[in-house]
């Protein structure tokens, strides 16, 4: 049996060094902002993103890291700092996340929009009939909060002028609870927020009024990813109701981003447009409920 010198063996050694390793897919991290409506303990909420998670994770084959976000501020900070692989938020953020370098590919089927809520028992009928009353209104930092004035305005009425007490709603639940207990006489929420009403306290709200809708949250790319791994994550992301394990992930999901059956086709020029609509409604809620 021949014998290599060291030499050779010293040439194997290296080629076998500079050929590729064994490929192994890269970490995704995908960052998410729950919403104002979402469970405050950071275990309930990457409970409820497990299920996408693990779509994302078994559909591409990668590892998905997950970051959730609560604090408007903090993940506007985040995006700036650092590069998620996707992002999920609602369409504001993903306006911003769009200066930032990311492409909304795939957005919830249900819009968002202001709903004017009431106890059921009580007389108002219209957006109108709340002269002079006391109402809590999404706070600012939500798409909602500047739909419901620009909904308000519509209807003849100015927070600063026409209502007896405005309510900066900063937290949904503690806004849903003075409405609960007669504190308030109304609220402007959004569509999550007045479903997990609803789910909780079945027949003892109504809706005397919406507002205009803007898309709704958005799963967004990085666009410095190949072309091949954005066609790959977008194919995954755009009709996830479709496919079962989606649905599932969809359905996991609670508060401000629950409710969605199916992801839809979209772009950076939707959200654009939509979140052009919003300043001016966050410019006129600045000026009518200046912050305190």
């Amino acid at each position: 049996m021949p014998h290599r010198s060291p030499l050779s063996g010293a040439l194997i050694l290296a080629a076998l060094l500079s050929l590729p390793a064994l490929s192994h897919a890269a970490d995704y991290r995908l960052g998410v902002f729950a919403g104002s409506a979402g469970k405050d303990n950071q275990s309930d909420l990457k409970a409820q993103f497990k299920p996408l998670v693990d779509y994302i994770a078994d559909s591409t084959g990668n590892n998905v890291k997950l970051e959730i976000s609560q604090s408007f501020k903090n993940m506007e900070r985040k995006l700036d700092a650092g590069r998620y692989t996707v992002f999920l938020g609602p369409p504001h953020l993903t306006a911003d996340a769009i200066e930032e370098g990311f492409e909304p590919v795939a957005k919830w089927d249900k819009p968002i929009f202001g709903v004017v809520v009431v106890l059921a028992d009580k007389p108002y009928k219209t957006i109108a009939d709340l002269k002079g009353t006391r109402m809590g209104i999404a706070s600012r930092d939500t798409a909602a909060g500047p739909l419901c004035i620009s909904a308000l305005n519509k209807a003849g009425l100015r927070p600063d002028k026409d209502l007896a007490a405005v309510y900066e709603g900063k937290f949904q639940d503690v806004m849903i609870k003075q409405l609960s207990d007669d504190s308030l006489d109304s609220i402007c929420t959004g569509p999550g927020a007045w479903r997990m009403m609803n789910e909780q306290e079945p027949g003892k709200y109504r809706i005397i009024g919406e507002s205009a809708r803007v898309p709704g949250f958005a799963l967004s790319i990085d666009s410095e990813l190949s072309d091949q791994e954005k066609k790959k994550l977008t194919a995954i992301l755009v009709n996830m109701g479709k496919n079962p394990e989606g649905k599932r992930a969809l359905a996991a999901i609670e508060g401000s981003a629950a409710g969605a059956a199916n992801t839809l086709p979209t772009s950076a020029k939707e959200y654009f447009t939509s979140n052009l609509l919003m300043q001016e409604n966050k410019r006129l809620y600045n000026t009518q409920i200046p912050a305190k």
